[in-house]
């Protein structure tokens, strides 16, 4: 069932994409019947493929029987192993490069037709700040595409962008987007909502939390409300958006959900008792710059806290408009939060 499927996107998506075809040294002309030991005529870098996001873009391409060129900063194989098989011989091309050095990233959307850009940060780190992230390292990427002829850009950036946030990480991922618009005028952006998956640092989070103290603090008594999107479909998303007119489109979830209500939905899942914690912003934000101090990863950090503080604002649904229909959260969720559970209640059903 899953090739039949993976034929049936790759038959769907190859004959539309054949515009992009740019001709260099070597002609991708598509053939196959369809899957990923087809060739569909995409050739696409991807920016961040390593990431929670990057992953699922580089398996449904692979899917689509796209050549995927991934640029990766480290030299251990360990962080990329996983992208390999996630397409046939030789269609995951996997490169050692420098993020700032204009040449090297040239080098790798010389001969691609798509650039996807998946970089992004919500922290300052010892090395790279938010800005350098989330807006240079997005204008670099930008302008050697558009130096080198590529036929389109992916810029993935956030729900809530806005030059002008009170959050670094939106602000941010704001001007992103004003710098990659300034480098690449033709350039796709999407703006994804906080996403749910096997990986996440959403309910992985929650989970986590009462895992270890049984008590989840909720930013201003959890009343932000959000529309919590599913990573595989903002993946399928991306590649979607590939044939689609270039814009912004916001990608969300199919529901709605208070922070309150999805801690005390991951409470119910895991069987244990929903205790939460109204605590001040002021108050959370000094908790969590202590957590901050750790020399280890921080549990959470103030720029998360910060988004649990306000709404969702969807203008357009994205999603729909790209071709994909949302997954609610109840479908996905049980089948990585189980682990958290009890050896006593592992098994149990989940309520409805």
């Amino acid at each position: 069932f899953a090739i039949l499927c993976g034929m049936m996107f790759s038959r769907s998506i190859a004959p539309r994409v054949a515009g992009l075809v740019r001709w260099s040294s070597s002609t991708i002309i598509p053939q196959g019947p369809g899957g990923r030991s087809s060739v569909s005529g995409i050739s696409a870098t991807v920016f961040g493929a390593t990431g929670f996001l990057g992953r699922y873009v580089v398996n449904r391409l692979g899917q689509a029987g796209a050549q995927v060129v991934i640029p990766y900063r480290g030299e251990d194989d360990y962080f990329t192993r996983h992208l390999k098989p996630m397409g046939d011989l030789g269609q995951i091309l996997i490169f050692p490069y420098e993020l700032f050095n204009y040449d090297s990233v040239k080098k790798y959307v010389r001969h691609s037709n798509v650039v996807i850009n998946l970089i992004g940060a919500d922290n300052d780190t010892r090395h790279y700040t938010l800005d350098d992230v989330n807006v240079s390292a997005a204008r670099l990427i930008a302008r050697a595409a558009k130096e080198q002829g590529v036929g389109r850009l992916i810029h993935v950036s956030a729900l809530g962008a806005d030059d002008m946030s009170s959050s670094n990480w939106l602000r941010t991922k704001g001007l992103g987007e004003e710098a990659v618009l300034e480098e690449f005028p033709d350039a796709t952006i999407l703006r994804p909502s906080l996403m749910f998956g096997f990986e996440d640092r959403l309910l992985n989070r929650i989970a986590n939390f009462k895992s270890l103290t049984d008590f989840v603090p909720l930013p201003d008594g959890g009343k932000a409300s959000k529309k919590i999107v599913y990573v595989g479909d903002v993946a399928q998303a991306v590649v979607n958006a590939i044939d689609h007119p270039n814009k912004v489109y916001e990608l969300a979830g199919p529901k709605t959900y208070t922070i309150k209500e999805l801690v005390a939905y991951v409470s119910d899942l895991l069987r244990v008792p929903d205790r939460a914690i109204p605590v001040p912003a002021p108050l959370l934000m000094f908790y969590a710059r202590l957590l901050e101090l750790s020399p280890l990863d921080p549990l959470a950090t103030r720029e998360e806290f910060h988004r649990y503080l306000f709404s969702d604002k969807v203008t357009e649904e994205g999603l729909s408009a790209l071709g994909v229909t949302p997954t609610p959260m109840e479908k996905i969720a049980i089948t990585y939060l189980r682990r958290y559970r009890t050896h006593n209640v592992h098994s149990e059903i989940v309520r409805e």
